[in-house]
């Protein structure tokens, strides 16, 4: 009997052991899997593939989508942090920001400039996004009723029409 709980003693070590270090193996890739966020308005979904952003409203009760690119080959290496409040989402993939109302059941894309850097904050009406370019500072809004988001130049006070709305 000794014989035999020395054996599974030593048995049960090397396997404990070996599944240790199986658990550790940095060369097996990153799992992806989707992310879904809600709110008491929204739930937002990015889904595996990550080529699109849905959101469903709880005050329209529809679905809509919005598309995002990201290249196949860096999607496990992009990070992705959506923000909601009761009746806004936003998503900051790369120098694109995207929000979506559930009051107005639409998406707006916000293409920021290549070489900025920008700070986005959710507030219970409003999506706001600060972007610093060179000397330059904007500042971009999109609130709970809107269709597009709008701006303003911090630095010389012109108001910033989104491509959407000249259309």
């Amino acid at each position: 009997m000794k014989h035999f709980a020395k054996r599974l003693l030593v048995i049960t070590l090397f396997s404990t052991s070996t599944t240790i270090a199986l658990g550790q193996d940095a060369t097996q890739p990153k799992q992806i899997e989707p992310i879904t966020v809600q709110s008491k308005g929204i739930i937002l979904i990015i889904p595996k593939s990550r080529a699109k952003l849905l959101a469903y409203s709880a005050l329209t009760n529809t679905w809509s989508e919005t598309k995002i690119l990201i290249e196949e080959s860096s999607i496990p290496h992009v990070k992705i942090n959506p923000v909601v409040s009761n009746s806004l989402a936003a998503c900051k993939f790369g120098q694109e920001v995207h929000a979506y109302s559930a009051k107005s059941a639409l998406w707006a894309k916000l293409k920021l400039p290549h070489a900025s850097k920008s700070h986005l904050t959710i507030g219970d009406n409003l999506v706001i996004v600060y972007v610093e370019e060179k000397q330059i500072s904007k500042l971009y809004i999109f609130g709970e009723h809107s269709k597009a988001w709008s701006g303003v130049d911090l630095t010389t006070g012109e108001i910033l029409l989104n491509p959407q709305q000249k259309k």
